[in-house]
């Protein structure tokens, strides 16, 4: 009996082997990553022939036409442009429908902040050198070049003996690619095993109502909207269409690069252009400057990121009027000709989005890269379809087609809002209120016996006599003084719990003197009675110690040096950067915490700003800052705050001031002075300083990652 089954498509093996790549990452996990490498050797052999290809089709696609032709082409394909861009900026609107009506949305911040490298646009557009270009993969550059010399070849009389050579040459790029694409199953095989044995969900699981939405318009896009606007417009079947271009959105999707696919997207366009309308030298030749053209463009793909910001307004519950949205459409569809890492945070920036938003969309990009991919490679299949026969005057507007394609499109996109409104109301519950923000935060050891005092005690003018030291040891209790609300030192959480680094350096130093403890809440005007009264011991609170301070206290050695920072609204962080403009704000308002050690220096930089003082941090975020624009405390304080508060941002002055903080002790008691002087030189010495720093400070970044979740781990335990 003969065997009659069917060889397998190339997509079907592709899906075939995303699935077995999948598979192999969650049974192996982390194992696997290495194949990461062979995905990389893979798409590299794909590239091959694409910058080749690029140069050869656009000389040999301009210097077919006349000029009157290629002035046709010009303008006949940018209606087309921008009428994709209108299509789907309106799609984008209406998808951000569905984000859920709930009051406050939730927190999001980077442990620091993301520099972005900004690309030199001459030398990207500019080819100064060719080969420069060429070996440093700057694909405008290139472009322009073979347009240049495509142009130039439009005023040959004769091209009969160099057109052929390049015809060869376009065509001996297509068989290359053709031979390399037939290993693509293997490629998305190991990017599929590395992608999924070594990737988390711990982040992009708050971001789910991005990434539902932008899934849904992608697959809405590539599945109807486009493919059925192109056989509406052509007259070709929506089936041909997606059956003709299926291997090349998939190879898209699975790499993650919509580069690689050009040739393909070009040798399809020629075949199904071909089939319905014969071989005309002028669909080719549009469709091999039509291609390679409009990869410098923003493609859908780079237009949905729009969707993110969006979501990042929401996100942040930043309020965005008609004009702003409107802002975005136009300056956002402009600000994407070049690099998105450079786009996204001018767009947040310009709607005074918190710009910690950036490394969230930097999270997200693992997930939709690959539909942005897909969306850009359909981008470019448009156009080589619908561009060409908008050339020569054969697209086929049926006013009852396209009346029909309009309803069923709305009636789906009406339906896709409807159906995530409903899903996020059923599976994305209300966000945590401000104050639960930081509530799991623990300490990583209680090492005694702890009392925590939450109201300041009443004043006492009782005079504790002799040593500190020896009272503490004599009654087996230190009693430390804190402040409530200053992240990252000492802060009281929604629960009730006292943390903060030195809440921590409090257990520690009790530990070592093996006594007991008691936390008392203070104010900085009774300070000085309260250590001198035995109502506290010492304090322990990320104080600095300033000259106008010893008045009140005796200090210990500095035991971290905090660096001097403002502390404003994100979107003016860049003004705080730069002298000239705070000298030129009028009304600038600065506040200050307690000291009025800085008022001098901060009257040398900015002679005509108001100073303003608070007798916490925290009435500077709670609406009880005196019209102050920034706050200035120091960097690690402010990058808690900042966590809690994202519309704020840490901004380090110019030139470094360091700020020195040490523990305060009852004034004149040497003895205790000396004592815990030399206990912070023992931690410093040991470490623990700087162990508790990058915990407090740094979120815990010293802190062993968990190895990925897999099969084989955590299911069979074959391995540990």
């Amino acid at each position: 009996m003969g065997n009659n089954s069917l060889p397998m498509s190339l997509s079907g093996r592709i899906l075939v082997g995303l699935l077995v790549g999948i598979a192999t990452g969650l049974f192996f996990g982390e194992i696997v990553a290495d194949l990461k490498l062979l995905g990389d050797v893979f798409v590299k052999l794909l590239q091959i022939t694409v910058l080749p290809y690029i140069i050869v089709s656009l000389i040999a696609g301009f210097g077919r036409l006349q000029m009157e032709q290629a002035k046709h082409l010009a303008l006949r394909g940018s209606i087309v442009l921008v009428a994709i861009w209108a299509l789907a900026l309106g799609l984008i609107f209406v998808a951000a429908m569905a984000f859920p009506g709930i009051e406050t949305a939730s927190f999001f911040s980077a442990p620091s902040r993301v520099e972005v490298e900004r690309p030199d646009l001459f030398e990207l557009y500019l080819p100064a050198n060719i080969f420069y270009s060429l070996s440093n993969n700057l694909v405008p550059a290139v472009v322009f070049f073979s347009i240049l010399v495509g142009v130039a070849m439009i005023q040959l009389e004769d091209k009969s003996g160099i057109l052929p050579v390049f015809d060869g040459l376009t065509e001996a790029m297509s068989r290359i690619n053709t031979a390399m694409v037939q290993l693509t199953p293997y490629g998305i095989f190991a990017i599929a095993a590395a992608a999924a044995g070594t990737m988390t969900i711990e982040e992009l699981s708050r971001v789910q109502v991005y990434l539902v939405t932008y899934v849904c318009l992608a697959l809405l896009v590539t599945f109807w909207i486009f493919p059925a606007l192109v056989a509406t417009l052509s007259g070709i079947s929506y089936r041909e269409i997606l059956d003709t271009f299926r291997d090349t959105l998939v190879t898209a999707f699975a790499t993650g690069n919509q580069f690689v696919v050009l040739p393909q997207i070009a040798a399809n366009a020629k075949t199904l252009l071909a089939r319905h309308h014969g071989d005309d030298e002028d669909h080719a030749a549009a469709v091999d400057i039509i291609v390679p053209v409009s990869f410098n463009f923003p493609s859908l793909g780079k237009l949905l990121v729009l969707l993110f910001v969006l979501f990042a307004a929401w996100f942040t519950d930043t309020d965005l009027s008609f004009s702003d949205q409107l802002s975005l459409a136009f300056g956002g569809l402009f600000s994407l000709f070049g690099s998105l890492n450079v786009a996204v945070p001018y767009m947040l920036d310009s709607l005074t989005i918190p710009a910690d938003m950036f490394q969230l969309f930097l999270v997200t990009g693992i997930v939709v890269g690959r539909f942005g991919a897909m969306l850009a490679a359909l981008h470019i299949i448009v156009l080589a379809v619908i561009g060409p026969l908008a050339v020569a005057g054969k697209l086929h507007l049926r006013w009852s087609a396209l009346g029909r394609y309009l309803l069923v499109s709305t009636v789906l996109l009406f339906l896709m809002v409807l159906a995530l409104q409903l899903y996020f109301r059923a599976f994305v519950p209300p966000p945590p209120p401000r104050d639960a923000v930081l509530s799991n935060i623990e300490l990583m050891q209680e090492r005694v016996p702890a009392r925590i005092v939450v109201d300041v005690p009443e004043a006492s003018v009782t005079q504790l006599a002799g040593t500190r030291l020896d009272h503490v040891l004599r009654t087996g209790v230190l009693q430390v003084g804190y402040r409530p609300n200053n992240l990252p030192c000492s802060y009281i959480t929604p629960k009730g719990d006292l943390v903060g680094f030195d809440v921590e350096m409090a257990h520690i130093l009790a530990e070592d003197l093996e006594v007991e403890l008691e936390f008392i809440p203070f104010e900085f005007d009774g300070l000085k009675r309260m250590l001198s009264s035995g109502q506290i011991d010492i304090a322990m609170s990320c104080i600095a110690s300033l000259p106008d301070r010893y008045s009140i206290a005796s200090f210990s050695r500095p035991y971290l040096d905090l660096a001097l920072a403002f502390i404003t609204k994100d979107h003016q962080r860049e003004l705080f950067l730069n002298p000239d403009i705070l000298r030129a704000w009028d009304d600038l308002t600065i506040a200050l915490v307690s000291s009025k050690y800085y008022q001098s220096r901060l009257q040398q930089l900015v002679p005509d700003a108001n100073l303003v003082y608070l007798e916490a941090a925290e009435d500077f975020f709670n609406g009880n800052g005196q019209g102050a624009d920034a706050l200035l405390l120091t960097e690690e304080e402010g990058a808690a705050y900042a966590y809690r508060y994202p519309q704020y941002g840490v901004v380090t002055t110019a030139r470094r001031i360091g700020l020195p903080a040490a523990y305060p002790v009852p004034k004149g008691d040497i003895e205790m002075m000396e004592f815990v002087s030399n206990w912070i030189a023992l931690k410093q010495s040991e470490g623990t300083v700087d162990y508790l720093y990058e915990y407090w400070m740094h979120g815990g970044a010293t802190r062993a990652k968990a190895p990925r979740w897999s099969v084989i781990r955590d299911v069979m335990g074959w391995i540990d």
